[in-house]
């Protein structure tokens, strides 16, 4: 009766903070017609013209590419014969199946080929095999159909493979033809003046930025999920729920397994351009069966309570990025209660043409102060796209982490987008995990109280030759800190990639 009863109290907790959510926005809601106003422009500049309100635009055709194929609205160019449309790509876009154009599909995909390169993998612990070099491929093909404007399916196929890593290939490298997602949806208006819907199948998550739930395009398998949920839009105000299992995916065989033992579920609100910012709000649950920290494996209930706003500071060249979360729950006969802070100020100078940008950036998650006792206080990142983060090299992740980073980026041409970045690195409590991208222990925290982990350095390139095609170069080299020194292999790190990428 005392689990059940602390289960109560926290769904008690969890509609109260939803409720507060919903009366702060009351006024918003009544009247989403209404465009946000003028905001104010930065500082007169010839080469530089923006605003951060942004005012609400017929949708465009073709439409842009999205992270996840299926955000991308193609219906404006059933309006636009297949011949007309400049791209001979886009003659596969909203092809109508029926003469009266109420059944239509589009179909695409994306190619991308790319090389990597370590040495001194695992900080030098994996002997000869630490310097190392390995190819990667993956193919992605869509085809979306549409049922009127009430309904579709979505269907997404996958094939990535990787060729010679002596060390064997990794859980994110190999699925040899699955599929990414298939979905039904239905949708439609809801009382004039909003629009509702709901899905069910396998369907790729992402919320605000993707430090928590994302995708992991980075991945050559990427990350889906099979389950349900709804959305319902009003005006800029957008409302997510859905409660899904992770697919488990199977390299050489078809992925028609999902984890039993984790449930996730959330509730998401998203206002996208009311008071001249982006600010989302969210609720994640998350259930394992078999949770494990600090080599102790039991039930694992936690909820985390998160949100961000982001957009560019009126009248000034500043932008920021701004997010906050606490999780809390059960581990066990143990209480979570962890939290995570992340920052960023940008700063673009009126330079003409290279479009510069300057950034720093802080970022804290929480880790536990007591491993043997039955608390934890270790975030749990869940499921981030981890590699915008921490450099391109992957080696930590939002667990126990403070991290500094000082970015500077420019356009040298109007194709080519140069950044340069250095991450410095330490535990937050010393008495847990170093913790890798995957959410794992890279390094037990015994034998060292030291919590300097490191620093590194990234250079990325990018040249889009077109809306296509896209090549990306990046190098990455990490200086091992005092706690690696002092609990094992301590190489630094350097890893070397070059991709190419085209999406139709």
């Amino acid at each position: 009766m005392g689990q059940v009863a602390h289960h109560v109290r926290t769904i008690a907790r969890i509609a109260c903070c939803v409720a507060l959510l919903f009366a702060l926005n009351a006024p918003a809601w009544a009247a989403p017609e209404e465009a946000c106003g003028a905001c104010p422009e930065p500082p007169p500049c010839d080469c530089y013209d923006c605003c951060t309100c942004r005012e609400a635009k017929d949708p465009p055709c073709p439409a842009p590419y999205d992270n996840r194929r299926f955000q991308e609205n193609w219906r404006p160019c059933l309006c636009i014969p297949p011949c007309d449309r400049g791209d001979w790509t886009d003659a596969w876009k909203a092809v109508a199946l029926t003469q009266n154009k109420t059944i239509w599909a589009n179909f695409g995909g994306q190619a991308r080929l790319r090389f990597e390169s370590f040495e001194n993998q695992g900080f030098g612990a994996a002997g000869d095999d630490a310097d190392d070099s390995w190819t990667l491929l993956r193919l992605r093909a869509h085809a979306d159909v549409h049922f009127g404007q009430h309904a579709r399916i979505y269907a997404e196929g996958i094939f990535a493979d990787q060729w010679t890593r002596e060390l064997g290939e990794r859980p994110i490298d190999v699925n040899q033809g699955d599929l990414l997602n298939l979905f039904g949806e239905v949708m439609g208006p809801v009382g004039g003046l909003s629009t509702a819907g709901v899905w069910g199948g396998r369907h790729e998550l992402q919320f605000g930025k993707q430090r928590l739930v994302g995708p992991l395009d980075w991945a050559n398998t990427r990350r889906t999920f099979q389950g349900g949920g709804g959305w319902y839009k009003r005006g800029f105000h957008t409302v997510e729920g859905f409660v899904v299992r992770p697919v488990v995916i199977e390299p050489d065989s078809f992925d028609d397994d999902w984890n039993d033992d984790i449930t996730f579920w959330g509730l998401t609100y998203k206002n996208a351009v009311q008071t001249c910012i982006t600010w989302e709000a969210y609720l994640f649950g998350l259930h394992r069966d078999a949770g494990t920290y600090a080599g102790v494996t039991d039930d694992e209930d936690r909820y985390t309570l998160a949100a961000l706003a982001y957009g560019e500071i009126p009248g000034t060249r500043l932008d920021y990025d701004t997010a906050a979360g606490y999780q809390f729950g059960s581990f066990g006969d143990g209480d979570i209660s962890a939290g995570f802070v992340a920052l960023e100020l940008g700063w673009k100078p009126c330079a003409p043409c290279w479009e510069p940008r300057f950034a720093l950036a802080f970022d804290w998650s929480s880790g536990d102060d007591d491993p043997l006792d039955a608390d934890v206080g270790t975030f749990n990142q869940l499921f981030p796209t981890g590699h915008k983060w921490y450099g391109a090299n992957d080696l930590l992740g939002r667990q126990n982490l403070i991290a500094l980073k000082a970015e500077a980026s420019a356009k040298p041409t109007s194709k080519l987008t140069a950044k340069a970045q250095a991450h410095a690195f330490w535990r937050a409590d010393d008495n847990d995990a170093a913790y890798n991208v995957a959410g794992g222990v890279l390094r037990a925290p015994g034998g060292s109280d030291e919590t300097y982990l490191g620093w590194s350095i990234d250079l990325l390139l990018k040249y889009k030759i077109d809306r296509h095609w896209l090549l990306v170069a990046g190098y990455s080299h990490f200086f091992t800190g005092d706690f690696f020194e002092e609990t094992g292999a301590d190489d630094d790190v350097d890893f070397f990639f070059l991709s190419a990428q085209v999406t139709f």
